[in-house]
């Protein structure tokens, strides 16, 4: 897996631009279909590996939540040469055009998946640049850069690593027999090469699939003439996740009922996917048992709120934090209501490299999510700042170090996230932590709270056939993605 150290431009073309992320659920699926061969255990053991080191989360049992990111990146490199999308085009393989979360829960059988539109502008490690998050994967650490992106902005831990390319979409799509999506109008995009000329549930094979999934320019026909979907990415998520569900669905009666094609799924599944090097065959499998009657139709599906905030004639993408923190909540980890664990809180160790390494290990060891930030010596006092949500994940972090930090609010933290300053008189990290109630009661004040609400909606129906908040019309937020002509009942019998 190589990327280029520099990112590439924006003007770059719609097709380098966008690539469908097969979900890592889709590929438990393909594998939990042919479970019962022996293969299988000898052709997950061939999945490529990639080395993330200490940014992911220590190593938890696989009967306990994780979240997976799962990026799509516009690599090329697996596509013949002579492939249209190919053809004049240079930079391919630098970007993340499909960022997506995927929480599972072995416990209550449970999926969420979450994805982050690519312009979103965030802080992008390890230099805090403020761009695209989907520039984060550039460089030759960029899975790392990446995920810890995604932590130190959204205040989610990432327990595992997938990354998929733009062959292998097309290869589940082609074991599956393609997979059928329900279209109330003619719909097409001229850019990608969609056409579905007649409205039914349409059987899409490896090429319209990929066209569909790709569309950013969807047009559908409606009283007499071609109207623009005019969500851009925003609604592409939504048609993405919508495959998914479906692209699932198929997996699972395609693969359960006919063992070629079980088989085909599982090559094509581990072909598919780069996993980090932690993700080993054992906790897949345990994976594949615990979710092998999954339905497809009860994957949650999110996507971040974002406005369009252009700046230099690139067209970002803006967080809307008030409607966002919510949704961030499930991946975080903490049920409503409740208090964190030391399991829930992420820890940003801050120092001279050797310090903060060691400290680092010591509080993975304690069962934080901590990593080491190479920073250099600031002051002589230890510091511990905690955002709006982190006061009790402050405390606990302080409870765990042998001399009591000095605690300070920054109301742009997200989450359970923490950072440790080590200063020049730092004593290190207990064993066992002090109590809470032995700590002084004013060590850390309560963060001011805030309560906005998110703006008043109304329901409409989405291209999947689900329903929607829609924004009313004095909101400044954009209408949401995918709001076109459907019919609910018969999109949810395409089968």
């Amino acid at each position: 897996m190589a990327h280029s150290d520099t990112p590439s431009s924006g003007k770059r073309s719609l097709a380098q631009r966008v690539l469908l992320g097969i979900n890592i659920f889709l590929v438990i699926a393909c594998l939990g279909a042919a479970a019962g061969f022996a293969k299988v255990r000898t052709t997950l053991q061939s999945v490529p590996v990639v080395d993330i080191g200490s940014t992911l989360t220590p190593d938890a049992p696989s009967t306990e939540p994780r979240n997976f990111l799962i990026i799509g990146t516009d690599s090329a490199s697996r596509l013949d040469e002579s492939d249209p999308i190919t053809q004049g085009r240079s930079g391919l393989g630098r970007l993340a055009d499909v960022i997506m979360i995927l929480r599972v829960d072995p416990a209550d059988g449970t999926a969420k998946l979450l994805s982050v539109p690519r312009d979103t502008r965030l802080a992008i490690a390890p230099d805090g640049r403020m761009d695209r998050i989907n520039t984060g994967i550039s460089g030759s650490n960029g899975p790392r850069n990446l995920i810890r992106t995604i932590k130190r902005n959204f205040g989610v831990s990432i327990d595992n690593y997938v990354q998929v390319d733009f062959l292998a979409f097309k290869q589940l799509v082609e074991v599956l027999g393609g997979v059928p999506v329900y279209f109330a109008t003619p719909v097409r995009d001229a850019n990608t090469g969609l056409k579905v000329e007649e409205p039914g549930c349409i059987l899409l094979d490896r090429d319209q699939a990929l066209a569909y999934a790709r569309s950013r320019h969807f047009q559908f026909y409606f009283d007499g003439r071609w109207k623009n979907d005019g969500t851009g990415d925003l609604g592409r998520i939504t048609r993405q996740q919508d495959f998914i569900k479906r692209a699932l669905r198929r997996a699972s009666d395609k693969g359960i009922r006919n063992p070629g094609t079980a088989v085909g799924l599982v090559n094509a599944g581990t072909k598919a996917v780069t996993l980090d090097s932690t993700l080993d065959v054992g906790t897949i499998l345990d994976l594949v048992r615990q979710f092998r009657n999954f339905n497809p139709d009860s994957l949650q599906t999110d996507q971040v709120p974002t406005i369009g905030a252009p700046r230099g004639g690139i067209a970002y993408q803006e967080v809307e934090w008030d409607p966002t923190l919510p949704l961030l909540l499930p991946f975080q980890g903490v049920a409503p209501g409740a208090e964190p664990t030391v399991s829930n809180v992420l820890v940003d160790v801050r120092g001279p490299s050797e310090d903060a390494t060691t400290t680092s290990s010591e509080l993975d060891t304690a069962g934080f999510d901590a990593e080491a930030l190479d920073s250099g010596r600031s002051g002589s006092s230890t510091t511990v700042t905690y955002g709006p949500q982190g006061r009790t994940a402050a405390l606990l972090l302080a409870a765990q170090l042998e001399d009591l930090p000095t605690l300070k609010f920054d109301e742009s933290i997200v989450g359970y996230r923490v950072i440790l300053n080590l200063g020049s008189g730092f004593g290190g990290v207990r064993s066992t932590p002090l109590p809470l109630d032995q700590l002084p009661p004013d060590l850390a004040p309560t963060p001011p709270t805030t309560t906005t609400l998110p703006p008043p909606t109304t329901v409409a129906t989405t291209v999947d056939g689900s329903t929607t908040s829609v924004p009313t019309e004095n909101s400044n937020r954009p209408a949401p993605p995918g709001v076109v002509p459907t019919d609910p009942v018969k999109a949810a019998a395409c089968h």
